[in-house]
């Protein structure tokens, strides 16, 4: 694709900026584009300043030509619909209504993503085959060529095909915020050839839309059948959009690659991501009913599989209902199927559309299974009052959301505050209800957890599917309690499929329909933005087009300068947008540059500028609550840095320290996880009055962390499983500090770090999987040690245990605080 670029601006005797003058100046529209709206983009060229620029455009107009000459995407087609309804009109004919869509050709928009060379290092075209171990004995289910789709789709095409799995995503979204009933209903597709890790961030433009459906609402239909209605123009539209993927599918397409190689591929369906509603829209079924097997709805709520849909099934069974030869209660009763006759995935070579339902964390776990019932069940088991007062109670943590006013009056909860709100509800309800209703609580959080992994093994599979078994163990407290009566819930039913899928297409993370909300931003919201609001789709196209132009210009611009390794940086270097030095792998390298390792794996940060130098010892004891620090610092210095000294060494309270509020600790990478290392904030903030005196002071932070008690049995390597017990402790750390330059106590290797001890991790508390924690004491105070801080692993949150009074004195170990710390923990 640049080639044939290239080829193009030499046969016009352009430079590479063609149509514009230089880098400087496409390096300004760039700007433009990403920071000024249309109207911005006018007055900025009326500006009297613009022409001193001598700009190769004077307004505005001038500006949209020359981006209208760049290379362009996939091409934006209008197809006209003429709806006939079963209503009549004023003149006794049926009514009609037309509308309109827009879409792309979906074998131009793959041939496009193929030929991306930034994709070159994150593509496989070929399945995998993936172990954990040396023996090759436990499967890995990691990408989506490491899974049992693709090996199962390459056997059946010729020998040298490749295949391409094609992934649609779809969802609704409004784009008005405050009045109005604009709608749009984005098409997106992308493919999983490319890594999870890339398709999964919409920068990286690997996830492309594919059309916009009507958003109509087909009053020429009666109430009773407009639903019905709904659901054949969707499938006739997709049809249309999908026409070019049939011919594809049978007999395969030449393109080129990311690596410059020329492969015969073969695009097939292989996964839906769609919220539930739109599940049952796109399989045919009644919401009322599982899109993926055929469970009658009084048994949804069981731990039992029922036979799976498949196509060949339904469409016979959609052929026999519409001939006359089913009748309507065993079509919709017992099947239930909606009269959909012509389905767009009929005619899709090698497609099973319900097996193509993959998981949807979001709206099924997270917001469906915990928060709508797990939480409303256990807030009126507890009450609102006595939840709100446990909530306000909790201690903090960093990056969690602190419930201050409680969760009853929250209204509107995001995907990231229902998340939060997993991290704490286990220890929150802890000994106010049930042991059971805290084993279906605790079955339902492993489940979730397990689920977000990023790679799988038969392992964690098995234990998504004992977490799945505990939570139906114990569900029948909710009925005895009197909360529900049932549980044919069709979210609930959904988590019967998840291992299936994950066996079939790599882990769930890779199917999220989080992605399809946040495309929605640059690919509905600001472009809806960017038009006058009326008329907006045809609008809205032309803007996503020249978007797309400049990004194409932009990685045509990169590719170029590839080419000459000792020329001039046609991009702007401190852009922090551009391709070059905003990439996240030179992010990451740069971070990780500032990090004092300690081994391989490990290292922690501290901040270059002491926020607090030079601070007395007196000041610090009692500002930081650490009344020992003076005799912990000296009984430290006596043992490591002074150890052959024969005079003790005399620390006074006016001595002083340079003391940080945070340390920021790199833990190592997590198989099931990330493949990454992981950064964790660890606060040591003492109180402080605020500026405005209206304001109540900000109070005190002092985080516990998980410690190395004893270096010599810690293996150097983190912390994991039982292993946990045998080194580590969890510590309270009251302060960071390090010895100024001009102290005549010498120097450290390490920062220091003054903590409070807990006592050891021995107790075990069985309904909720966590360690009992109690403050360890000496001579009736705080068993307190200064250590240095690369004992520190990894910051851990401990929740007050709760009785008919609160006792400050014990704690559990929260192991839902992180996905991280709930993989190491778990024994």
């Amino acid at each position: 694709m640049f080639e044939a670029i290239k080829r193009s601006q030499e046969e016009q005797g352009l430079d590479p900026w063609g149509p514009f003058a230089d880098g400087e100046e496409w390096e300004l529209i760039k700007w433009l584009f990403r920071h000024v709206g249309q109207t911005g983009i006018e007055e900025f060229t009326k500006l009297p300043i613009t022409s001193k620029l001598h700009t190769s455009f004077s307004s505005k107009y001038a500006l949209m030509k020359a981006i209208d000459k760049l290379p362009q995407s996939s091409e934006w087609n209008l197809k006209a619909i003429t709806i006939e309804g079963d209503l009549l009109g004023q003149d006794g004919q049926r009514q009609t209504e037309e509308v309109e869509f827009w879409l792309c050709n979906p074998v131009d928009c793959i041939r496009e993503l193929m030929a991306n060379p930034t994709f070159c290092d994150s593509i496989c075209f070929e399945p995998q085959q993936v172990f954990d171990d040396k023996e090759g004995m436990t499967r890995c289910y990691d990408e989506m060529w490491t899974a049992d789709w693709w090996w199962e789709m390459q056997n059946r095409l010729p020998e040298g095909a490749a295949v391409v799995p094609v992934i649609l995503a779809s969802d609704k979204t409004s784009l008005s915020q405050f009045r109005g009933d604009q709608e749009v209903w984005p098409i997106y597709l992308t493919i999983g050839n490319i890594s999870k890790d890339i398709r999964c961030q919409p920068s990286k433009h690997a996830c492309v839309l594919l059309g916009y459906l009507p958003t109509t609402k087909l009053e020429c239909f009666s109430r009773t059948t407009r639903s019905v209605a709904h659901y054949r123009l969707f499938h006739y539209c997709m049809t249309q959009i999908l026409e070019p993927m049939v011919d594809a599918g049978k007999t395969g397409v030449p393109m080129t690659c990311p690596d410059g190689y020329v492969r015969h591929l073969y695009p097939i369906l292989a996964a839906y991501v769609a919220d539930f509603p739109e599940q049952c829209l796109i399989t045919c079924c009644k919401e009322s009913r599982c899109p993926k097997c055929t469970v009658a709805c009084k048994n949804r709520g069981d731990l039992a599989s029922s036979d799976a849909r498949t196509p060949k099934h339904t469409l016979k069974n959609l052929q026999k209902y519409q001939k006359g030869d089913m009748q309507t209660k065993e079509f919709e009763d017992k099947l239930g199927l909606r009269a959909i006759y012509e389905p767009f995935w009929a005619t899709l070579p090698h497609s099973d559309i319900f097996q193509s339902i993959t998981p949807d964390i979001l709206h099924q776990l997270h917001k469906g299974v915990f928060k709508d019932h797990i939480v409303a069940w256990c807030t009126e088991i507890i009450g609102e009052e006595e939840l709100d007062a446990r909530f306000r109670a909790l201690t903090s943590y960093a990056g969690l959301h602190h419930f201050k006013k409680g969760i009853s009056k929250c209204k509107q909860w995001t995907g990231a505050d229902q998340k939060e709100l997993q991290w704490v509800f286990l220890g929150v309800i802890a000994g106010a209800v049930d042991s059971r209703v805290l084993g279906a609580v605790c079955g339902v959080l492993d489940f979730i957890y397990y689920a977000q992994y990023q790679s799988h093994t038969e392992a964690t599979l098995r234990k998504m599917d004992e977490a799945l078994k505990r939570f139906h163990q114990n569900k029948a407290v909710f009925m005895d309690l009197g909360i529900r009566s049932d549980f044919n819930i069709p979210k609930i039913h959904s988590m019967i499929h998840y291992t299936t899928s994950i066996r079939l297409f790599g882990s769930a993370d890779g199917f999220n329909t989080e992605l399809p909300e946040r495309l929605h931003i640059d690919l509905a919201k600001r472009a809806y933005r960017a038009s006058n609001q009326r008329d907006y789709v045809i609008q809205m196209t032309k803007w996503l087009r020249r978007q797309d132009s400049l990004y194409l210009q932009d990685l045509f611009l990169t590719w170029y300068h590839s080419l000459k390794p000792d020329g001039v940086n046609l991009n702007n270097a401190d852009d922090p947008d551009s391709l070059e030095s905003g990439s996240e792998s030179d992010i990451w390298v740069r971070r990780l540059n500032r990090f004092n390792m300690v081994n391989n794996e490990r290292g922690y940060y501290l901040p270059t500028s002491c926020p607090l130098p030079n601070t007395p010892l007196s000041y610090v004891q009692e500002t930081h609550q650490a009344p020992l620090l003076v005799q912990t610092l000296e009984a430290y210095l006596c043992a490591t840095t002074f150890p052959m000294t024969r005079q003790p060494i005399r620390i006074h309270s006016f001595d002083q320290i340079d003391v940080f509020k945070y340390i920021t600790i790199l833990a190592p990478s997590c198989q099931h996880i990330s493949d990454t290392k992981r950064l964790f904030r660890i606060r040591v903030s003492p109180e402080s009055l605020p500026r405005d005196a209206r304001k109540k002071p900000t109070p005190a932070i002092f985080d516990t962390a998980l410690i190395v008690e004893d270096m010599r049995e810690f293996t150097g390597s983190g912390i994991a499983g039982k292993y946990i017990t045998h080194s580590t402790c969890v510590g309270q750390i009251k302060v960071i500090f390090k010895l100024p330059v001009s102290s005549f106590l010498g120097k450290t290797m390490h920062p220091l770090a003054y903590i409070h001890w807990f006592r050891p991790l021995q107790s075990f508390d069985d309904p909720t999987k966590m360690f009992c924690l109690t403050r360890s004491s000496r001579q009736h105070g705080p068993n307190a040690e200064v250590i240095s801080v690369d004992r520190i692993l990894h910051p851990c949150h401990i929740i007050p245990q709760w009785g008919d009074i609160t006792d400050v004195d014990k704690f559990l170990l929260n192991c839902y605080i992180d996905l991280d710390l709930f993989d190491r923990l778990q024994l």
